[in-house]
């Protein structure tokens, strides 16, 4: 049949990437309908802001794409989605925020430029635009953590408007991580409501690997031995989807690149064995080349922070103690390594959170 896929394994190998959002997320319809409940309250003047948390892969990004894409067919706000992990400042975040207003609610009209623009004067030129067009905001912060300068919150809470104002979605792994912010911010996030994504079941896991190969592989292609396998693998993982997901489609590459009509449990085994240390993985390739250099310095037993500076400056490293200080700071933020301090002198021990071979797959 003319245009039909010849790939003897593959069906729809995109479900199986980072951005698929698939059309049901059965196993976080509670939590789903909770979230959408407190954004439509929120539509009609009554704001919740919302924290979610959970383990890593346990699909709180995915439920929040997901109930922006179907609330997006029933109002008419604006629903901003914004990874912290690439927009970490405040200016970075707000002027994300302006785009989708612009692309979305005034698409002939030319987009503000980010050159020559105050932070202040484009957060209030925003407002009037909000105010002019009558627009609600949902804004989700995604990896919140890593945002730079809360004041953002802030100033977003206090952001009003006749008949409006900007409803916060924050995600993180850390469910304290509005616990250590200013009061006044605090204060003018609440009321608050937190919800918790708990790691996925075995059971749960079955169902979520199931429906992945029934979407992406031809049929019968994957071995039920290998579902199994994978299935309990990454619940006892903490439920991560992630890593279901690239093992799939790694598997399935491995497959067909050695001429087997079937992915079966070796397949899976021989990969789950290399993206252990997918997350990891994703985190250091987003790190620039000086900071994947400063972590390669750290041997695989640890070292004490003030050796680490000492390595790095014989290296002819350029930066100072305290710029060194920060990178160093960063890395434990995104949980690459541990700090602990102990010994004479009190000084922190560095430890990595991977072997050290991963740090050069990168």
């Amino acid at each position: 049949m003319a245009g039909h896929c010849t790939d003897s394994i593959f069906k729809n190998k995109k479900v199986l990437l980072p951005d698929f959002i698939p059309e049901r997320l059965p196993n976080r319809m509670k939590e789903i309908e909770t979230i959408i409940r407190i954004i439509t309250e929120s539509l009609k003047g009554n704001v919740t802001n919302i924290l979610i948390t959970g383990q890593p892969s346990t699909g709180k990004t995915a439920s929040i794409k997901f109930i922006f894409r179907e609330l997006k067919h029933e109002y008419d706000g604006l629903f901003c989605y914004v990874n912290c992990f690439n927009k970490t400042t405040k200016m970075g975040v707000l002027y994300s925020m302006v785009l989708d207003f612009f692309k979305e609610k005034r698409p002939t009209r030319k987009m503000p430029s980010r050159r020559g623009i105050a932070y202040d004067e484009l957060l209030d030129s925003f407002k009037q635009e909000l105010e002019k067009s009558c627009t609600k905001v949902v804004v989700c912060l995604d990896e919140v953590d890593q945002l730079e300068e809360t004041e953002l919150l802030y100033d977003l809470v206090r952001t009003r408007w006749e008949n409006g104002r900007i409803q916060i979605i924050g995600i993180s792994n850390n469910p304290l991580i509005f616990k250590d912010l200013d009061p006044r911010t605090k204060s003018r996030l609440y009321p608050l409501r937190e919800i918790s994504f708990t790691p996925y079941t075995k059971e749960q896991m079955k169902e979520i690997v199931e429906a992945r190969v029934e979407a992406a592989f031809q049929e019968s292609v994957v071995d039920r031995e290998a579902v199994d396998y994978l299935a309990k693998f990454t619940a006892e993982k903490k439920g991560d989807v992630r890593v279901a997901r690239e093992t799939l489609i790694r598997a399935g590459e491995l497959a067909n690149n050695t001429g087997d009509k079937k992915v079966r449990v070796d397949h899976v085994k021989e990969i789950l064995n290399k993206t252990r240390h997918a997350k990891v993985i994703s985190v250091i390739n987003a790190l620039s080349n000086q900071e994947k250099f400063i972590l390669r310095l750290i041997p695989k037993e640890g070292t004490f922070y003030p050796v680490l500076y000492r390595l790095y400056r014989s290296t002819d490293g350029k930066l100072g103690d305290r710029m060194l200080r920060n990178h160093v700071e960063r890395f434990s933020k995104l949980k690459l390594i541990n700090m602990e301090r102990k010994g004479i002198g009190n000084s922190y021990f560095i430890t990595l959170n991977m072997p050290k071979d991963v740090l050069f797959e990168v």
